[in-house]
């Protein structure tokens, strides 16, 4: 079993609500380090994604830990690698300063990586990962079970501060359409509405749209109060709500979207059932919730 991951590996420094300050990996490392804990040696780990000179050595010292993540997708490039600076408003809420430098992956340089995939995710993870053209290649050369992660497509390019914001994501359609999976927060789903608060209805629209557009399931995340799963039958929409998974102590959330993608496409492949994914997903991204960084995954 081979899984594929697009996105970019961030370097975070983060401001935590207690005042702590983490500096670690994220991005997609988050969903490299959940699929090689949970596949172990049943399959490998596939990265397809850039990473600066000043930070090749680094990423590849630390990937290279585990044996079943493979590199031969990882892209040197030579810009300076990605930064990225967060600070918990709350636990839900983060501002953000960025250095986003790193170039979008061509399709000539994934193209190579798609031919030996069972399960492909895409991460958003920096917002100019891929360029929509980029991402309706992949949709057409590859056919197999694509997840895709909306995450900071829905953000701003940095202004002169290197600060982002949310944004609305007028096209959302022409990057979205056509892919088994589609995930997004309760708060980037106000990019998609174009509204300042989600409602139901405006979710169901979304569902709706995607789902009348080739998508099996629409996930939505949120937070300490759980996730939706819309997906459809003979009868219409079907709205599943997954509770939250009660945890003693949240500490950083950071991450934990790109642990639940991990963990659901993990368990869909093992076990066949979305909803029973969801609710795996879930119970991994708030453990995730525990801690801040990625110093579990190394032990």
């Amino acid at each position: 079993m081979n899984i594929g991951v697009i996105g970019t590996p961030n370097k975070d420094k983060l401001i935590l609500t207690s005042g702590a300050k983490v500096s670690s990996w994220g991005g997609i490392v988050y969903n490299l380090l959940t699929l090689s804990h949970y596949l172990k040696e049943s399959g490998s780990v596939i990265p397809i994604c850039p990473v600066g000179a000043d930070l090749e050595e680094e990423f590849l010292a630390l990937v290279q830990r585990f044996t079943n993540i493979r590199t031969r997708g990882i892209i040197r490039c030579v810009e300076k690698h990605n930064r990225v600076n967060l600070k918990c408003i709350n636990q839900e809420e983060k501002e953000e300063i960025a250095e986003i430098t790193l170039p979008p992956l061509s399709f000539s340089q994934i193209k190579p990586h798609l031919k030996d995939l069972d399960f492909l995710l895409i991460n958003f993870t920096s917002g100019r990962d891929i360029e929509q053209d980029t991402l309706r290649s992949i949709r057409r050369e590859y056919r197999g079970p694509i997840y895709v992660d909306v995450h900071s497509l829905t953000m701003s390019d940095p202004d002169a501060r290197g600060k982002r914001r949310l944004r609305a994501l007028r096209d959302w359609q022409d990057w979205l359409a056509g892919f088994d999976y589609v995930q997004f927060t309760w708060r980037e789903a106000n990019s998609l509405t174009g509204e300042t608060k989600s409602t139901i209805a405006g979710l169901v629209d979304i569902a709706d749209w995607l789902l009348e557009h080739k998508t099996k399931g629409t996930i939505v995340t949120r937070g300490s109060e759980g996730v939706y799963y819309f997906h459809a039958d003979e009868q219409g929409i079907l709205k599943e709500e997954v509770p939250p998974f009660p945890v003693q102590t949240v500490v950083d959330s950071t991450g934990c979207g790109d642990v639940f993608s991990a963990a659901f496409i993990f368990h869909l492949i093992k076990m066949g059932n979305p909803f029973q994914a969801a609710e795996f997903a879930a119970k991994a991204a708030a453990l995730k919730a525990t801690f801040s960084g990625i110093a579990p995954w190394l032990l």
